[in-house]
């Protein structure tokens, strides 16, 4: 065995998130309006109808960096909560060290304006199409140019004792600034928390010695988590681990003078020794940042990424609305078990108001449960009075090197763990490059600082064109691209035209990285293919391989002369990559032949551990090639049941079947006999049947 699986440590789990506790800790619950996204940018983050994370049933983690790589998502979990000493409820009794962390809308999001989630974005998405078909991304929220943002999401509820509740979340395609979301939070005191009226519900009363917290689950990476334990829950408990400190901005702004310390909160991936060997007989295997060990291309590193988030500005009271240097009050790493079931042997209220600041323990030579894989920020205390309101905002992110790399450097690392002449990337190599991950995560964050410093100042960030409109084809030995002329649309900040080329990238298998077990490790990303110029809006694509499939974006780059007021004046931006990515894949075949008596099946024999014999990203595709314009194709196993009919309709000289029989079942392993008759060429002409036999081994 490569590894030790757990479970036992979790059979409680889904208990506990089904039950409705009065500790107010609800972690699954079913919203009643759908989750919305900020998925313009290299981090895609979820918005859910709540101040909490619901990682229950389906639904994945709440960030996903790099978009667009299979299992990529980052931050399990989040919660915001409200505690304070005491009120006084409306039958007159104190409800003493009360607390929140519930804050979901539930069935109240569908009452309507001003209540529940919405979004807004500054332009709508592309149409795409691929063979005729619609393939676009469908967006039916608001259309707002003067957005500060890109996308805007709003969030208006209420939570006990009486707080209406505003949050807004921001994000930006402008490469500079698509790894973060800004968080702006606004909490006013009403007395009132219920939507049958806007009466208050609790009697006349200031309400005191209020604190806040902000919690997130900093898992570096989902890959890697199911790597490791084989299911969706549970290396959190062993080697994730997070820690804060205080840094300096990397970027520079007016911000500095409000807020001049930067808190860098953090999540990593570490050991976890309990895995004893990468390959049977192999050394000691050291899983820091979680090398792939099941699949066949082994050592590519899953758990590369560093999400954190850090503090912007917390009003200092509310009646001063300058920031409160001295908060956070409270921070410190958790574990789970700490959030669900108690902190360290007391209340919420007691250890959110305690101000300490703590860190982890040392990585090396701790056990699982001494250190916590929660970062939790405590703000406070505010006194309120009727209509008294505070403002909360911070920016999360995640960082880390490059994709790329954790294929290239992942092989290096596995040529040293198997000992192969002049191989030094060590287990000591592979930590150092891994901890850039924390470097990049402090410029993302310090880049977050810059924009809300312009967004508070009515300033706008520069921002890319819109994607173009894009339409995908078929073609004969080649792949058509047509899109939307883009010359005239103006930029989305300056309305005026910038456009200066547009760039064409291509994937070869599937539409999403490391999303086939075929693709796995070898690196098959989006390629660049080519820029062309602002006149131009079409592009052929002749490099194809007959048979495979392929995906799409084209982007539209300015010249960068309205970016003036930037991070770096003059710079060209380019319209998003995750924008008009075509789901569907394309094919290029070659023409029908005027003639029968070239019919082949490929690969043949259909080998399923062939690997790179067979089709990248479809291990199970046959292609049959040579095939007139039109024909049926039954096809029979070696005791003349047939198991499947074709009909071959599309003119060309290809046709693909995925091995499914007529009963949708997967066929077994067999000689196979394939009948090609009511042959037909393009014209009408009529062509003489043809029988073909081939293998499969599985």
């Amino acid at each position: 065995m490569n590894q030790m699986r757990r479970s036992s440590h979790y059979l409680t789990l889904g208990v506990i998130l089904i039950m409705l506790s009065t500790s107010g800790y609800i972690l699954a619950q079913s919203f009643s309006s759908p989750s919305v996204f900020h998925d313009r940018g290299e981090m895609k983050w979820r918005v859910d109808p709540a101040l909490w994370l619901d990682t229950s049933g389906s639904l994945k983690p709440i960030a996903a960096w790099p978009q667009g790589v299979y299992d990529s998502e980052n931050i399990l979990y989040q919660y915001f909560m409200i505690t304070g000493d005491s009120y006084i409820d409306s039958s007159g009794n104190v409800v003493a060290k009360y607390h929140n962390a519930n804050l979901s809308m539930g069935e109240l999001v569908n009452r309507g304006d001003p209540w529940g989630l919405f979004q807004s974005r500054r332009y709508d998405n592309p149409t795409v199409n691929v063979n005729g078909l619609g393939d676009g991304y469908p967006y039916e929220g608001g259309i707002d140019p003067d957005l500060p943002a890109d996308i805007v999401t709003t969030l208006h509820m209420k939570a006990s004792p009486g707080f209406e509740i505003t949050q807004k979340t921001y994000s930006f395609v402008n490469s500079n600034h698509d790894d973060y979301i800004i968080n702006h939070l606004n909490l006013k005191y009403t007395r009132n928390w219920d939507f049958r009226d806007e009466e208050p519900d609790i009697p006349e009363q200031n309400l005191l010695d209020v604190y806040f917290a902000i919690s997130y689950h900093l898992q570096p990476s989902w890959a890697g988590t199911k790597e490791v334990m084989g299911h969706r829950w549970g290396e959190d408990a062993y080697d994730d681990w997070v820690d804060w400190e205080i840094v300096d901005a990397v970027i520079p702004s007016n911000l500095d003078d409000d807020v001049p310390d930067m808190l860098l909160a953090y999540g990593w991936d570490g050991d976890e020794e309990d895995i004893s060997e990468l390959e049977a007989g192999g050394q000691y295997f050291n899983d820091t940042g979680d090398p792939s060990f099941e699949y066949d291309i082994k050592g590519q590193f899953l758990s590369y990424q560093y999400p954190g988030y850090t503090l912007l500005h917390v009003d200092k009271s509310t009646s001063d609305s300058t920031h409160d240097e001295s908060q956070p009050l409270t921070l410190a790493p958790l574990g789970q078990y700490e959030i669900w079931g108690g902190y360290a042997g007391v209340g919420p209220f007691e250890f959110i108001s305690s101000g300490e600041r703590s860190h982890p323990p040392d990585e090396e030579g701790n056990s699982h449960w001494e250190r916590g894989d929660h970062m939790l920020m405590g703000l406070g205390p505010f006194d309120f009075s009727d209509g008294q309101d505070v403002d909360i905002v911070w920016a999360v992110g995640v960082g880390g090197v490059a994709y790329d790399s954790t294929v290239t450097r992942g092989a290096d690392w596995l040529s040293w763990y198997r000992g192969e002449t002049g191989a030094t990337f060590d287990d000591a190599a592979k930590k150092e490059f891994l901890s850039q991950g924390i470097d990049s995560l402090h410029l993302t964050l310090s880049r977050a600082r810059w924009a809300w410093d312009k967004i508070r100042n009515d300033e706008k960030i520069p921002a890319p064109l819109s994607p173009p409109d894009l339409t995908v084809t078929d073609g004969g030995g080649f792949i058509k691209l047509e899109w939307q002329d883009m010359s005239s649309i103006p930029d989305p900040v300056t309305g005026v035209p910038d456009l200066a080329a547009y760039r064409i990238y291509r994937k070869l298998g599937a539409a999403l990285i490391n999303f086939r077990e075929d693709e796995f490790g070898k690196g098959i990303t989006y390629e660049f293919l080519d820029e062309v110029g602002p006149e131009i809006t079409e592009y052929i694509d002749t490099t194809t391989v007959r048979g495979e499939s392929y995906h799409y974006y084209v982007t539209a780059l300015d010249d960068g002369s309205q970016n003036t007021n930037g991070l770096f004046p003059g710079q060209a931006l380019e319209s998003s990559m995750y924008a008009n990515r075509t789901q569907a894949g394309a094919v290029s075949f070659k023409p029908a032949p005027t003639h029968n008596d070239s019919i082949r099946i490929v690969p043949n024999p259909y080998i399923i551990s062939g690997g790179e014999l067979n089709f990248t990203g479809d291990e199970n595709k046959l292609l049959f090639v040579g095939l007139p314009a039109y024909c049926t194709i039954n096809i029979y196993n070696s005791t003349g049941d047939k198991v499947k009919v074709l009909e071959h309709i599309s003119g060309s000289g290809d046709e693909a079947w995925d091995q499914l029989s007529d009963s949708n079942q997967r066929i077994v392993s067999g000689v196979y006999i394939a009948q090609i008759s009511d042959c037909e060429n393009l014209d009408g002409t009529k062509l003489s049947d043809v029988i073909e036999k081939f293998v499969i081994v599985r």
